[in-house]
């Protein structure tokens, strides 16, 4: 792979194994804004509709003319792109550096812009790989994020007629690495606060939010994001911890509380110091660093917080690292 770039070599390789690492995507620019929001718009397993290869291509324009001003609101706040691409190579290179002695060789696949997934499973057909292990960068299994990552992997290697051993990872919010390198995080940027005692600090565990009815049909989503949150708090023992739900769109009810009417409602109750974790998230993007970082820093100060942090996101952290090398040999444990 070329670092930055788009294009993966397709020289063959000796290498049978291939660790892919599944994230959102972001655009890599302002003019991508639009087309990355109409990918996205464009999921069957996030938006349903009937004869959608018309409506829903249809719903997936509409949509993402309407939010492209918006969205490159955020996105030129950032310099002009998302982060997540550069983060997740990062995360690659270090967790093939961790593998060394597997032979193995990580890619980054994103769903909705480039390396889209049609162009990573291309590669891997021509590289040869045999065995690939499908890891996605989200700690919690919901079908708007690893189902929908799993379902185009297996709908662009049946385009490819490609036919791996595929070794599908669901979630991994239990790792205890995770975990400790979130707790280590959280004290580390606690230490910013002019008042630096957990006793004096709000502690909000921000998750991207879905729709109600998805979990009303059995989506594990809510269920995996509240047992991170206890595991965090058992490793914590914060005294003040609220665990709360962003980035929703649309008419429908999302889950609840809303981080914002969080926000809104500790900062008139006299709260003056808020740190917020974005448990959802291993790598920063728009969402923590626009969204969180931004949006909502605003929101905390008119309401009166004096000092309002948001904790980055894992990324590259080595006990992340660690944790996303032990699931792999944990899926290839049977052929070590």
């Amino acid at each position: 792979m070329k670092r930055g770039g788009r294009q993966y070599n397709a020289v063959m390789t000796s290498l049978r194994t291939a660790i892919v690492l599944c994230n959102l995507g972001g655009p890599d620019s302002l003019a991508a804004v639009e087309p990355f929001l109409r990918n996205l718009f464009s999921d069957p397993d996030i938006f349903k509709f009937p004869l959608a290869p018309i409506t829903q291509r249809l719903f997936a324009w509409l949509v993402a003319r309407r939010r492209r001003e918006e969205a490159s609101r955020g996105y030129a706040a950032l310099g002009g792109a998302s982060p997540i691409g550069a983060n997740t190579q990062d995360q690659a290179w270090a967790l093939e550096q961790s593998l060394a002695d597997l032979e193995a060789r990580v890619f980054v696949c994103m769903r909705y812009w480039h390396p889209l997934t049609a162009e990573v499973v291309a590669a891997l057909k021509a590289g040869g790989y045999r065995r690939v292990v499908l890891l996605p960068l989200y700690p919690q299994y919901s079908l708007t994020t690893t189902g929908s990552a799993r379902n185009e992997f297996v709908r662009q290697c049946a385009r490819l007629h490609y036919h791996p051993d595929v070794r599908f990872i669901e979630s991994w919010y239990q790792d205890p690495d995770y975990l400790d390198g979130i707790a280590a995080s959280i004290k580390t940027a606690a230490a910013q606060f002019s008042a630096p005692d957990p006793a004096r600090i709000s502690l909000l565990l921000s998750a991207h939010g879905v729709p109600q009815r998805l979990i009303a049909q059995g989506d594990p989503y809510r269920m995996g994001i509240e047992e991170t949150a206890r595991l965090v708090c058992e490793r914590l023992g914060w005294p003040q911890v609220t665990l709360c739900y962003q980035s929703r769109v649309g008419p429908l009810e999302w889950l609840r509380p809303y981080v914002d009417d969080v926000i809104r409602d500790q900062g008139r109750a006299g709260v003056d110091q808020i740190l917020v974790y974005p448990i959802a998230f291993v790598s920063d993007h728009i969402e923590t660093l626009y969204e969180l970082g931004m949006t909502y820093a605003g929101l905390a100060r008119e309401v009166g917080v004096r000092e309002y942090h948001v904790v980055p996101a894992l990324n590259a952290h080595p006990a992340l690292i660690r944790a996303l090398a032990r699931i792999v040999r944990h899926a290839l444990k049977e052929e070590r």
